[in-house]
């Protein structure tokens, strides 16, 4: 049957051609221009993206034609499929985990009712004791009207409310002093409507106090709060009874997906439900979304609720997941860990887990690999969202709302949009020259605000060669109001910074009486870069001057910006040059550091008697440090509910893994026969030999290394093979995965693997002119790839690309006492700068406003003092005179201050 056409309304005024299908755009009328004649570009128009106003198909969800889906879409038949699968401001905020406790129905001696108990205790004057519950001097106080109006409407429609009261009825007929009222957790007939009277619990005493695992026991008295499962139906309305004034169930695990084919139903996922209720639909009103700030906590539950589904996942199935890891001891998280006392009992986070420490690490360690293919990204964009922009403010009035921020749904789904037509801008405007390689990262501001962190990568023909080649694309000016006044008034409204310092002392970004920003920056009448590679922008002082909350600011304060992409999406887009900058690493560490963090320690001291016992492991729980840690806010509760990507790269990087004969990792289910496990086709089978077995039939790529295999073949998941790319000029990039010196033969095999071609076998691998070789090792000897330190220098030199100077220091003292290192002087010759980054930065960062110099002997001081500290707690202990390093003197340091 064909599916009937998309509804849609007409847009209204502002609308860009790049929101509207091909068919129904204008032709823009052509500028008679001389050929011989170099006019500057006009900067771009404002790109709108329309309005909310095309309808969904089958649930008749309101969307953006921005938003379709390509490959289902047609042209006048849009496709949306987040809703229903196809078939400053005030900001409610979260740190850590949380939960929905439920306590008694009685308080406790002296204690006034409170939640649950104001339904139980008292009722004769249950009105004001719900009044005294709200009671604030600061804020307005209720109006008892509405409150009792409300009390008159969850009374006679939510079941909830209706079985509390009965309950209380039945204990005083039969004079009960302690019951336990239950609340079921299956009830087969509540999926679809209200709750029928009588299905939701039951009322027990004395001894027939059971239930199964998910149901809810309220007792009448004392007793600890109970935690309400997120898989139990009343999860939702017993929290938010005024969205679900009949007490409408919630999500749980018996829901399916409508299936009018006759096939076999799918179980509806917590994240499509929420998906499809945060979405407004057409003459459907819904509390959920009018319900302003009640709103945010609702999105940061829901959000909880599939996270804590996810996680628990996990938590279950952790025998499956370490082996996984159990043979992959090339896990760079590890940091080549040989110590009982550290090695432990470990709850994995897998990398699979979106948004985890492990899967930003990936994305970490990916950036980099395009660094080692394309050299240094030459600029560093952060993109933020326009809370002002017209499509969120026609939408709002649309929709009869004031509130902006009450609508995080509505700003993410906004921003969604605007970061996929800006990636596209760069790339079709070549802003910056033609784009070969990009990343970014979504992430959210404490105050909720989404931004997006991008690293560009623009061809050799287009990088800057001298400083005031930056002038043409960065600009930290205030524009010519009369010449360029949209540009002005955004540039005015979106990029000033405070103002802070003398002008303004109690400004957020003040520290010590100094900006943490390092605002207001000198005037400069060129652009310049410093020692470490840093630019300098051109500020001109007799330029423009505007007013910023009464106080009139020049150019020192102007975030630098570039005038095509402001001008083109009216928002805050700082744009960093970056191409000559040496702590390249650190701001890849800086994109991908992952979500916002609360900073706090709850530990349990261990006592003697506690590590008597040998058997006794440390536990090293990812999943409890991970949710213990985080922040969450309605705008990224928003996003990852509609599930919006947070990271993406291009181009595609192959993550290439190395294992040593029959030590690949095999998945298989633990109730599976051994036997069945090895007759598997697929049993087995790795990427590395998929290329052995591909150079055996195909000569195409004999030529290539196995890290350099992805840039003409693409391996197959389901065929388990290599197959080779339609594109021959693809820029797919191979990366290796680390693994730490002290692996023995899997770290000479991963080298050998960077210069092998065209091997079929491990015994290839080992052949060097002809010769077979008897291990790894003797074959990197013939290679003349070991000897001398070589190949401790070589992994130094390749950490220290990607390590932290923490991180370094730890491999340093490593190789010292595992590595056989023959001569410690020369690798610390190679290394000892590059393991002083951070203590140079801390130092300076002390100093706000401040450049220090530090003497060479006194910055060796420094390194060899961390190494001490290092080497001194390794067992047996060491000392750096033990490895032949200077001598470590008193630590004094005497500083240089530079004007």
């Amino acid at each position: 049957m064909a599916l009937p056409s998309t509804s849609r309304l007409e847009f209204r005024q502002g609308v860009s051609s790049s929101a509207l299908p091909a068919s129904k755009r204008g032709h823009s009328p052509r500028l008679a221009m001389f050929p011989t004649v170099n006019l500057p570009s006009p900067l771009p128009v404002y790109d709108d993206l329309g309005d909310s106003t095309f309808i969904c198909q089958f649930c008749s969800a309101f969307f953006w034609y921005a938003e379709r889906v390509l490959y289902l879409s047609e042209k006048d038949r849009p496709c949306y499929t987040r809703c229903c699968r196809g078939g400053g401001p005030y900001v409610f905020k979260v740190s850590g985990q949380l939960s929905h406790s439920i306590g008694s129905f009685c308080p406790n001696d002296g204690k006034p009712p409170r939640f649950l108990q104001l339904y139980m205790v008292d009722t004769q004057h249950e009105l004001s004791n719900r009044l005294a519950a709200f009671q604030d001097p600061t804020k307005q106080p209720l109006d008892p009207g509405i409150v009792e109006l409300l009390m008159a409407i969850l009374t006679l429609h939510n079941e909830y409310v209706r079985t509390f009261k009965t309950v209380k009825q039945i204990a005083e007929e039969r004079n009960l002093d302690e019951y336990v009222v239950c609340i079921f957790n299956d009830v087969p007939d509540r999926r679809y409507t209200p709750p029928a009277p009588g299905t939701l619990g039951c009322i027990v005493f004395g001894d027939d106090c059971v239930s199964s695992r998910y149901d809810i026991l309220i007792h009448s008295k004392g007793g600890q709060a109970q935690r309400v499962s997120n898989l139990h139906p009343s999860y939702m309305p017993l929290q938010y009874p005024l969205l679900f004034p009949y007490g409408e169930d919630g999500w749980s695990p018996r829901l399916k997906l409508f299936n009018e084919s006759g096939s076999k139903a799918r179980n509806l996922t917590v994240n499509m439900y929420y998906s499809y209720q945060i979405h407004a639909r057409c003459n459907i009103h819904s509390l959920i979304l009018n319900s302003c700030r009640l709103f945010q906590q609702f999105l940061v539950d829901a959000y909880t609720c599939i996270e804590q589904s996810r996680l628990e996942f996990y938590q279950n199935n952790q025998e499956h997941l370490r082996s996984d890891f159990i043979s992959g001891i090339y896990d760079a998280l590890s940091n080549g860990d040989t110590e009982s006392r550290s090695v432990g009992r470990r709850v994995l986070l897998p990398p699979s887990f979106v948004g985890g420490p492990r899967y930003m690490y990936s994305h970490y360690q990916d950036a980099l690999s395009i660094c080692r293919e394309h050299g240094n990204p030459q600029y560093f964009i952060t993109f933020t969202c326009n809370v002002k922009w017209p499509e969120i403010r026609r939408y709002m009035l649309l929709h009869n709302q004031n509130d902006v921020h009450s609508r995080a749904d509505i700003i993410s789904r906004v921003f969604h949009m605007k970061v996929k037509t800006f990636i596209r801008f760069l790339k079709e405007d070549k802003t910056f020259g033609p784009v070969v390689a990009h990343l970014y990262t979504i992430e959210f501001q404490k105050r909720g605000l989404p931004h997006c962190h991008t690293l560009l990568w623009v061809a050799a023909s287009h990088k800057i060669q001298e400083p005031s080649d930056i002038d043409a694309f960065v600009t930290a000016e205030l524009p010519d109001p009369s010449s360029e006044p949209l540009l002005y008034h955004t540039i005015t409204t979106c990029m000033i910074h405070g103002p802070c310092g003398l002008l303004n002392v109690n400004a957020p970004c003040m520290k010590d009486d100094k900006c943490k920003k390092k605002f207001p920056k000198p005037f400069q009448h060129c652009t310049t870069f410093d020692k470490e590679g840093y630019a300098h922008y051109k500020r001109d002082c007799v330029a423009h001057h505007t007013l910023q909350n009464g106080i009139q600011v020049d150019n020192r304060y102007v975030v630098p910006y570039n005038k095509r992409l402001c001008s083109r999406f009216d928002a805050h887009i700082n744009v960093e040059y970056c191409g000559w900058n040496m702590m390249i690493k650190y701001l890849f560490k800086y994109v991908s550091k992952g979500m916002e963090r609360v900073r706090f320690v709850v530990q349990k001291n261990v006592s003697v008697g506690q590590r008597t016992t040998s058997s006794q492991h440390i536990v090293v729980d990812e999943i409890r440090n991970f949710v213990d840690g985080r922040y969450l806010c309605p705008h990224e509760a928003a996003w990852r509910i509609f599930d919006f990507p947070i990271h993406e790269r291009e181009p595609s990087v192959t993550i290439l893994p190395v294992h040593l004969p029959d030590k690949q990792t095999v998945y298989f289910k633990e109730n599976t026969l051994i036997h069945d496990v090895v007759q598997h086709p697929d049993f087995g089978y790795s990427l590395l030999l998929g290329w052995f077995e591909n150079n055996k039939w195909e000569s195409l790529g004999t030529n290539l290394t196995y890290v350099a295999f992805p840039t003409k073949y693409w391996w197959d998941k389901d065929a388990k093979i290599w197959k080779r790319r339609k594109r021959m000029t693809s820029s797919a990039i191979g990366r290796l995965i680390f693994v730490h010196p002290s692996a023995g033969e899997l770290f000479y095999l991963r080298m050998l693997l960077c210069h092998q071609v065209g091997c079929t076998s491990y015994e290839d691998i080992r052949t060097v002119c002809n010769k077979v070789y008897p291990n790894f090792r003797a074959a990197c000897d013939a290679l003349g790839l070991i000897g001398e330190d070589k190949e401790w220098m070589t992994a130094f030199t390749e950490a220290s690309e990607w390590a932290t100077s923490f991180q370094l220091r730890s491999l340093f003292c490593r190789l010292l006492l595992h590595c056989d290192v023959s001569d410690p002087m020369s690798l610390w010759e190679i290394g000892w700068r590059k393991m002083s980054d951070d203590l140079l930065y801390n130092i300076n960062s002390q100093k706000l406003g401040s450049n220090l110099h530090i003497g060479d002997a006194h910055l060796q001081q420094l390194v060899l003092f961390e190494l001490e500290g290092i080497l001194q707690s390794s067992t047996p202990s060491k000392s750096v005179t033990d490895f032949h390093l200077p001598n470590q003197r008193k630590r004094q340091l005497d500083y240089c201050k530079i004007d």
